[in-house]
């Protein structure tokens, strides 16, 4: 049935559409104001939704804004705080239920935060945790509980403890049934039917108080790490695919008001409206009204029940209209008033029968488990459908129920796979899921179908593994595969697709150092920087036992570095930089140079033992003050200590060697410690520049430099 405090159903007795008068009143609201810390207009619409018009909603966007609203008013207080909106969720929380104690807390996350929001504030007074995109029915029933939580706390304040009870009862029933008005005297002469609709609303309230204030962490990922006996059940907690608070109904909303006057008058009013076709609406003015209006002023009146018949003739009339055309809420309104105006009527069972059979069979055939026990539950209450009817539709919602709870494990275990969560945590991981699966439903396709995705995913594990070089892994991950049902030919297989992704993987990698040693040869990054060099790639190519064109590729290679060192040592001994030509030379003989290039390049050395000394006394601070550079990459804010607003400075020291390149890179201190570390690191290993230069030849020059990390304004 569709929330009577969302939805206004159209008007079916006037002629005019457009008439406001013929629409029913506006729904009347809780006395209770909502706050939503957010910056978001979509979740202030979705939100809005939920409320179905029980609360106005008042955005804010600081935490200071909304104590400003909670604490301006005597009123009921709801705080909905959008996650996404504060840094520091449980400090909200705090502060909110510090200054304002009678404040309802709801806080919405998104699914992929839940966990961690419901870690932070957990041990708090929030009254529920909800996910974000917001879930209509779910959200709906929890917010009604607040809000009548939020009113009840407020009257006990204003009245004492003792009026709580009473209050919370009152704002409840406003709250489910906004539209209803409910007069004991006039009930007092009616038959015990007439008063079904007050005690349905009544019944609806206080199980959705009692779902509502269950509600918080019991679903979802949100619960504390599941014991043993959840991971063993034929069918986990995470398998239910909706809330208890899912099984609360709205319910229709009937004029059940009654009006002061005289008989003749009362009777004149129903004639009028009998003839403006105004059977039932609008609110206080219509037939209905008037007629039961006039039998509780005289309880004799023949004409006040016999106008109370037609009015339920009517009703009967737009229920068949309203079933044949599938509008099964506006047939239950009718059918409610038609309780109103003939209680006693014996259509009434036959009738009721009729809408819970179609409204359960929709449910069924939809999938909708949840709704079709909660319409079954209704049913079976009314007592106007046969045990033998509602034993079949019990059966049938079993088989449907069952389904639901295979299809949300399934969903678990492919939720779980795709997170890289196989094993752990315990009892919330794929393989828990599975076993579930296995001990409800063993040759169901669902569960075929979980294991062997979870056989897949274990294979994947070890192969990555394998491929890394991390043996003790694979072999844990190929256990785990055979314990979950895999195959002597599955495992065979296996080993068939890790061989070939094995000899690409290497094929890869070969490719790759082939084509880092070009780059890092042409660069003139021969032996340095050290890791990311022409010589730290060749060596790791050979390493690797190269065979046919990778074998060849590395010995060209070697050729390569090797003259290019000896033509590096040349270009050194010109410029007198005698101790890193020597370097080069035996470097270039190492990877396979000629004694005789090597011998050639030695007879060019006529470096005085004066020049040499001359040589080794730059200036080096002022040589670090001249440096140019000319690349510069900006250090990287990180982000955590953007969220929290986190400042500091690094010291750090590094070598600007001859290429212009930085190595040697090195943190001397920093504030906060280990925060903006690796950001300084990563971007000094990019920067260049011009070589230095003493005495006409490039030489090395320490740098030592404060950088900080100031927050944007």
């Amino acid at each position: 049935m569709a929330n009577p405090a969302s939805s206004a159903p159209r008007n079916p007795e006037s002629g005019n559409a457009g008439n406001p008068a013929a629409s029913p009143p506006p729904v009347q609201r809780a006395s209770v104001d909502l706050t939503a810390l957010t910056n978001r207009d979509d979740f202030l619409l979705e939100l809005g939704e939920a409320l179905g018009g029980q609360a106005s909603v008042n955005p804010v966007d600081s935490i200071d804004a909304a104590l400003g609203q909670l604490t301006s008013t005597k009123r009921g207080q709801m705080l909905v705080i959008d996650a996404r909106a504060t840094s520091d969720v449980r400090s909200d929380v705090h502060r909110a239920t510090q200054q304002a104690p009678n404040a309802v807390v709801v806080v919405f996350a998104e699914a992929a935060s839940e966990k961690q929001i419901a870690a932070a504030v957990k041990g708090t007074s929030v009254f529920a945790l909800l996910t974000i995109p917001i879930e209509g029915a779910k959200t709906m029933a929890v917010l009604d509980a607040g809000i009548a939580d939020a009113a009840s706390r407020s009257a006990a304040a204003r009245g004492g403890g003792a009026e709580r009870s009473s209050a919370a009862g009152t704002v409840t029933l406003d709250s489910f049934r906004p539209a209803m008005s409910y007069s004991p005297k006039a009930e007092e002469p009616e038959e015990g039917g007439r008063k079904w609709g007050l005690w349905a609303g009544v019944a609806v309230a206080v199980v959705a108080i009692a779902a509502g204030g269950a509600w918080y962490f019991s679903h979802g990922r949100t619960a504390a790490a599941p014991g043993k006996a959840q991971a063993a059940g034929a069918i986990g907690s995470h398998a239910t695919a909706a809330p208890k608070s899912a099984a609360v109904l709205p319910q229709p909303i009937v004029d059940t008001s009654i009006v002061a006057g005289r008989v003749d008058d009362l009777l004149e009013k129903a004639r009028r409206a009998m003839r403006d076709r105004r059977f039932t609406t609008p609110t206080g003015d219509n037939a209905l009204v008037f007629y039961r209006s006039a039998v509780a002023a005289d309880p004799k009146s023949g004409e006040a029940e016999d106008g109370l018949r037609r009015v339920g003739d009517v009703c009967i009339s737009r229920f068949h209209e309203a079933m044949s055309g599938n509008h099964y809420n506006q047939a239950a309104t009718a059918l409610a008033t038609l309780k109103v105006a003939e209680p006693a009527d014996p259509r009434l069972s036959a009738l009721q029968q009729q809408l819970s059979g179609a409204e359960i069979s929709q449910a069924l055939a939809g999938g909708h488990g949840n709704r079709a026990a909660a319409l079954l539950r209704q049913a079976r209450q009314s007592g106007a459908v046969p045990a033998a009817q509602l034993a079949a539709w019990s059966a049938q919602l079993s088989r449907v129920q069952k389904k639901d709870k295979l299809q949300s494990l399934a969903k678990l275990v492919r939720d779980r796979i795709r997170a890289g969560e196989l094993t752990s945590p315990a009892g919330d991981s794929a393989q828990d899921y599975v076993s579930q699966l296995r001990a409800a439903a063993p040759s169901a396709a669902a569960t075929e179908q979980a294991a062997s995705a979870l056989t897949a995913a274990f294979f994947s594990k070890a192969q990555q593994d394998a491929i890394s070089g991390s043996a003790a892994d694979e072999s844990r991950w190929l256990a785990a595969a055979r314990a979950n049902g895999a195959s002597a030919a599955a495992l065979a297989q296996f080993q068939r697709q890790l061989a070939s992704a094995q000899a690409k993987a290497a094929h890869e990698k070969t490719d790759r150092l082939v084509s880092l040693i070009q780059q890092r040869l042409s660069s003139g990054a021969l032996t340095s920087p050290a890791g990311d060099s022409a010589a730290d790639y060749l060596r790791q190519l050979e390493n690797g036992n190269p065979r046919g064109a990778a074998a060849a590729a590395a010995a060209q290679d070697r050729r390569a570095l090797a003259t290019r060192l000896i033509e590096r040592a040349r270009s050194e001994i010109q410029s007198h930089e005698t101790q890193q030509a020597h370097a080069d030379l035996a470097a270039a003989s190492s990877w396979g140079a000629s004694q005789a290039a090597v011998d050639s390049v030695q007879r060019l050395d006529s470096t005085s033992p004066a020049q040499a000394h001359q040589a080794a006394r730059p200036d080096l601070a002022a040589l670090a003050a001249e440096l140019k550079r000319i690349h510069y990459v900006p250090p990287r804010y990180p982000g955590d200590a953007m969220e929290n607003r986190v400042s500091g400075s690094v010291i750090v020291e590094y070598v600007v060697d001859k290429s212009g390149h930085t190595q040697d890179i090195k943190v001397t201190q920093s504030t906060p410690r280990g925060v903006f570390d690796r950001a300084v690191i990563d971007a000094i290993s990019q920067w260049r520049y011009r070589p230095a230069r003493y005495d006409g030849r490039p030489v090395e020059v320490p740098v030592r430099t404060l950088i900080r990390f100031v927050l944007p304004k």
